[in-house]
């Protein structure tokens, strides 16, 4: 007697199994373009997936993996002394200088009494390499030192605060104070995507809250967390897991509020008049630029940031909007917007931002 062939499936449980693949098929391709759908919004934002490091922790400790950064008890965090390289989330040369200052590039010869820029990201130049900042630029044009103290991430308040340290051990003659709009909003946090210093409204003035920073440079505990880690290598989880369940998938907030918003303007002017204080004991002049914050934000976002501008101008302070000129010039000329912002402001975008101001202290 021949024995019946078990091995081999019936032909009906081929069948059933083709169609359960082909079942699951539509599932399987909706999933794919989801995540080409994700990481491509990801990128359009201006960030780029780094090798090794998940979505999840872009999304959750950007300002920690952005640049190569150490921990200041008073800031928060600065730039890393000493560090060079393209480790960072745009893959541009950075170059930090040992006095932790970003470096303007190639040598210029520079004569005569220097400058000194502060502000966040935009005075830093994220996404541009070293010489296509527009600290440098600016000190090609006015060929003076112009020192770059722009930390990204920072709120006006940071920038405050490190324009004060920076004031005290450099030689300068012009302090140039660069902010965008949503700098003001920062001050109504204590947290922004890491711990940072912040300021109480007190009667007329302003007390430091915060300090000394908690230092998180360490490797934080959500980093041992292996199933949120896996799943953040995709950006279609991450972005899911973030809006059904947030508090899980962080770990801890990205940001935390103390100040009702709005409450920045008030905080920004009472910060500015002190600026301004520092600014006189030394005898230097003091130029407040308002920067433009590229399409991300319109012109309603801005009204804190403008606000701010004409208290300086009405107090008697030397003041540049540059979101106001660049909306003007943008409205005879739409292409500007993608010629200088690629989320921060291009190569491109840096140099009209020094040619702006190195005419405005020129006929100054």
């Amino acid at each position: 007697m021949i024995e019946p062939n078990t091995t081999a499936p019936p032909p009906i449980r081929k069948l059933l199994g083709w169609r359960r693949l082909l079942a699951l098929a539509p599932f399987v391709v909706t999933l794919a373009i989801g995540e080409i759908a994700m990481r491509w919004r990801h990128a359009s934002k201006g960030y780029p997936a780094l090798p090794g490091v998940s979505f999840r922790d872009h999304r959750i400790d950007l300002i920690r993996r952005a640049f190569p950064a150490q921990f200041d008890p008073l800031l928060g965090y600065v730039p890393s002394a000493g560090y060079s390289g393209s480790d960072n989330v745009w893959g541009t040369r950075v170059s930090i200088r040992a006095d932790g200052l970003r470096s303007n590039g190639a040598a210029t010869p520079v004569s005569g009494p220097a400058l000194l820029a502060v502000g966040d990201s935009f005075v830093f130049g994220d996404q541009v390499h070293d010489e296509e900042s527009w600290p440098a630029g600016l000190e090609r044009r006015l060929e003076r030192p112009v020192h770059n103290g722009g930390v990204f991430g920072y709120g006006f308040d940071q920038t405050v605060l490190r324009a004060e340290q920076l004031l005290e051990r450099l030689d300068v003659q012009v302090l140039v104070c660069s902010l965008i709009a949503d700098d003001l909003s920062r001050c109504e946090l204590s947290r922004r995507y890491t711990h940072k210093p912040w300021f109480e409204l007190v009667d007329e003035g302003l007390e430091l809250r915060g300090v000394p920073v908690p230092d998180a440079s360490g490797v934080h505990a959500r980093e041992n967390q292996w199933m949120r880690d896996l799943l953040g290598q995709s950006a279609l989880c991450d972005v899911v897991c973030w809006n059904v369940a947030p508090n899980w998938w962080a770990g801890q907030p990205r940001f935390v509020r103390v100040h009702p918003a709005g409450t920045g303007l008030e905080i920004g002017k009472r910060l500015l008049a002190r600026l301004e204080k520092a600014c006189a004991q030394r005898k230097v002049k003091l130029l407040l630029v308002l920067q433009a914050q590229g399409s991300e934000l319109g012109p309603a976002a801005a009204v804190g940031a403008n606000k701010l501008l004409e208290h300086a101008a009405r107090a008697g302070l030397d003041t540049l909007d540059l979101d106001l000129r660049l909306r003007e010039r943008s409205e005879r000329d739409p292409s500007l917007g993608k010629m200088f912002f690629a989320g921060h402001m291009t190569a491109a975008g840096n140099q009209w931002v020094a040619e702006q101001i190195s005419e405005h202290l020129r006929g100054r």
